[in-house]
């Protein structure tokens, strides 16, 4: 069996902090937790949106397509297919 003091952290880990310290240190790592946060946020903003714009282009190529098969009168491809 073990003898001796047992290791256990202080009730105030830093007894002579002062409040505006104890609000600065919580400030910063806040802000170390929030940046990664909104550089995800943004990441996906900006992968939604491409993704978007695809979409759009495809479906406004693919309408415009068809467009001009029906004007031009033709059921079969306008480009051949390769």
């Amino acid at each position: 069996m073990r003898t001796g003091r047992r290791f256990s952290l202080p009730i105030d880990p830093w007894p002579q902090a002062s409040l505006a310290e104890r609000t600065a240190v919580g400030m910063v790592l806040t802000f170390l937790l929030l940046l990664p946060a909104c550089a995800a946020g943004a990441a996906l903003f900006v992968i939604t949106t491409l993704a978007a714009h695809m979409y759009w282009s495809y479906d406004l190529g693919a309408s415009l397509h068809a467009l001009i098969a029906r004007h031009v009168g033709r059921k079969e491809r306008l480009a051949p297919k390769t």
